[in-house]
């Protein structure tokens, strides 16, 4: 008899397992895809069971859930903002302040960049800038202001809040040990927009992008060394 009831008790006990609910998928993107999925589902609701429907049930889940297993698979958090870091080093034949001073110069960017197709110069600090980077499909704009320069040595810069890809920027200017040339290094860093869809692009266009910013300051290199004449006191 105390056995009987030594077991109800124990079959009476209260018990909770504890749910983790695991999001990798940011607000923005949540709404996308509710947004998308009322949109499929409303046109397949017809035929349920046909690939238009289910993208866009699978939609729903993903924006009322703030789940994806596809991200899952790649190691992608869209709750979590990732810097894409795009390097670059060159030497240039021309001293330092020289490379500097034309660099410095943002007028001498577009006929310097080939994807770069304007700089206006607002002031000191603050520039508006134009681009075909993604070739003729459509030019990209944003305005982008220098926050750190350091004459010969470095310039670093960043967009402007309402810049369609945010980013940050900086260059630096090294001589060589001769002293006649320039280590150039560049450094871009961007956060791809679009939550977790925007970070699998990212990784997928990286190479194109680090192949551009290579021609890019080839094409830079191959200005100044060829067409810009040198100054004694490296003004230009």
């Amino acid at each position: 008899m105390k056995t009987h009831e030594t077991n109800l008790k124990l079959r009476s006990g209260k018990f909770s397992i504890e749910k983790h609910h695991y999001e990798n998928i940011g607000l923005t993107e949540r709404m996308v895809s509710v947004l998308l999925s009322g949109i499929l589902m409303t046109r397949g609701i017809r035929r349920p069971l046909r690939a238009q429907f289910l993208y866009g049930a699978y939609l729903a889940y993903r924006g009322f859930t703030g789940r994806c297993f596809l991200y899952e698979k790649l190691g992608i958090d869209g709750n979590k903002p990732r810097a894409i870091n795009i390097r670059g080093e060159f030497e240039i034949d021309r001293p330092a302040h020289e490379v500097y001073a034309y660099w410095r110069d943002l007028n001498n960017l577009p006929g310097s960049i080939k994807h770069l197709l304007n700089v206006e110069v607002i002031d000191e600090s603050l520039s508006h800038w134009k681009s075909n980077v993604m070739g003729n499909l459509f030019s990209i704009d944003w305005d982008a202001e220098i926050i750190k320069d350091e004459p010969n040595r470095l310039i670093g810069w960043k967009s402007s809040p309402s810049s369609l890809i945010s980013h940050v920027g900086r260059v630096k200017f090294t001589e060589t040990a001769d002293k006649s040339g320039t280590i150039l290094k560049v450094v871009l860093s961007y956060h791809p927009p679009i939550g977790g869809v925007g970070i699998g692009l990212a990784r997928l266009l990286n190479p194109y992008f680090e192949s551009l910013l290579k021609k890019e300051i080839r094409s830079f290199k191959h200005t100044i060394e060829n067409k810009v004449p040198i100054y004694a006191n490296g003004t230009l």
